[in-house]
């Protein structure tokens, strides 16, 4: 038999030592912590929010309107009003702020590869007397534009793209006979063939050049032969449409509205009499029509010169907006449209219907030859006018309305070419300016407001150019 006795006083002492000084250890880390924290309390409070990211589109700035720079805090903040923002420089816009979030949005688009600085002043987190001042620095993108050069000597016909800050032209896809072309989202529709038959085919694009790893599509159009005409896409890539005779008997039938919808089947639709889209039915007579910027709407003027809005999607119904003898475009929001009537030229407000007379003064209206309105903003558009020679052939210049004011646009044009043309850049900074010879095609780029040279390209016109209703020059 044996007898075990318990451990003796010292044992239980060396036991216990490892356990207390956990103990400590642990009771001084969240101590540390404690202070820790109350020391960076007190600093933000003393010290206010700071910037701690930035986010925004660099192209979408230069591109559409309502963009938004996105400014997030370390911590939460009281609410944010525009006039604590201020932009540099200046550029019209709208505040919101919610939690550690500011977000900046712009009324229109901004400059092109331009530096603005976005401070936002008296940052307060709630609770707290410090304030702070948040600042940053954005740079917007650059442009480039999308033009078709007519092949020669039995070459085919290239659509390149031409950057403004670089010199030389990238081919993005070539075929024989291209006719007309739009950007669709990564893709690329084109158009080609002759006046006996058209094809449509979707390109798709690769770091912005045709992907040749990917498939092309070609389009199955109403009837075995046809004439596509009038091509324009949606701002969102969702649909795109044209003007489309059958041919098959050797003459024009059935000439009207079409349209693709890329997320369904890809077969053309018509755009019925009534303003909607309905497989087989006769199409809308079309004398213009484009897409409304930034929507699935397309403003139309019919053959009989009514004016309707149409969802090219089908989802609501078009829209009678009295009529009109010549549409010339839109204003940069894309609500309102800028129509000619059988009194004069007006703005159309897309919303409502309302009409308003377009400011013209004399500089822009005394010549024999008044062609088609390029709205730059709200209160500026350009204007093609001509006088007559001796010959018989035309002395055109380009007018820059400002609103009451009407300036001569320093761009020197062939005295042997006509101005086919005149399509204002995304924002409005740069205008493209076709023109025409007996013998070559030009599009310059200059900037809308100096009329300085940016860039040139031989070729008829550039994408710029799919914005503005399909349709022949006033005269």
């Amino acid at each position: 038999m044996s007898t075990e006795t318990g451990p003796g006083p010292d044992e239980l002492t060396r036991r216990r030592r490892p356990r207390n000084r956990f103990r400590r250890r642990l009771v001084a880390t969240v101590l540390v912590l404690v202070v820790v924290g109350a020391a960076a309390a007190v600093v933000g409070s003393q010290q206010g929010p700071r910037l701690r990211d930035v986010s925004y589109d660099a192209t979408g700035l230069v591109s559409r309107p309502a963009q938004r720079v996105i400014l997030t805090a370390n911590q939460a903040l009281q609410r944010v009003s525009a006039a604590d923002v201020r932009v540099s420089p200046a550029a019209a816009h709208t505040v919101t702020s919610s939690g550690n979030t500011i977000a900046v949005e712009f009324a229109g688009p901004l400059a092109y590869d331009r530096d603005y600085t976005v401070t936002v002043s008296g940052v307060r987190a709630p609770g707290q007397r410090a304030t702070s001042e948040l600042r940053t620095s954005i740079r917007t993108g650059s442009t480039d534009v999308l033009a078709l050069v007519p092949g020669s000597g039995g070459a085919k016909d290239r659509i390149v793209r031409r950057s403004l800050d670089a010199g030389g032209a990238t081919t993005v896809y070539e075929a024989t006979g291209i006719s007309e072309y739009t950007p669709l989202g990564r893709s690329l529709v084109v158009v080609s063939g002759t006046d006996a038959g058209s094809s449509v085919d979707i390109v798709p694009l690769a770091g912005g050049v045709q992907d040749e790893d990917a498939p092309v599509e070609h389009l199955t159009l109403p009837t075995a032969e046809g004439r596509v005409t009038a091509l324009h896409a949606a701002d969102d890539g969702a649909s795109f449409g044209f003007e489309y005779a059958d041919t098959t008997t050797g003459q024009s039938r059935n000439v009207g509205l079409y349209v693709v919808d890329m997320t369904g089947t890809h077969l053309p639709t018509a755009i019925a009499g009534d303003g909607k889209p309905m497989t087989g039915a006769v199409p809308m007579t079309v004398g213009q029509w484009a897409y409304v910027p930034r929507t699935e709407s397309a403003l139309v003027r019919t053959g009989s010169d009514d004016l309707v809005l149409v969802d090219m999607s089908g989802r609501t119904d078009p829209v009678r907006l009295g009529s009109a003898t010549y549409l010339h475009g839109f204003v940069g929001t894309g609500t309102t449209a800028v129509v000619e009537t059988g009194t004069g030229i007006v703005r159309l407000d897309l919303t409502d219907g309302k009409r308003t007379a377009l400011q013209a003064p004399a500089g822009s209206t005394d010549a024999p030859y008044l062609g088609r309105i390029a709205q730059l903003t709200d209160d500026s558009y350009l204007r093609v006018v001509g006088d007559v020679r001796p010959d018989g052939t035309l002395a055109q210049r380009i007018v820059r309305v400002d609103g009451s004011r009407a300036s001569r646009l320093a761009v020197t044009l062939p005295d042997d070419a006509s101005v086919t043309a005149v399509c204002p850049s995304p924002n409005g900074q740069f205008v493209a300016v076709a023109t025409k010879s007996a013998t070559s095609e030009l599009v310059s780029i200059v900037d809308a407001t100096s009329g300085a040279l940016e860039a040139s390209v031989d070729a008829g016109s550039v994408d710029w150019c799919g914005a503005l209703p399909s349709g022949d020059e006033v005269g």
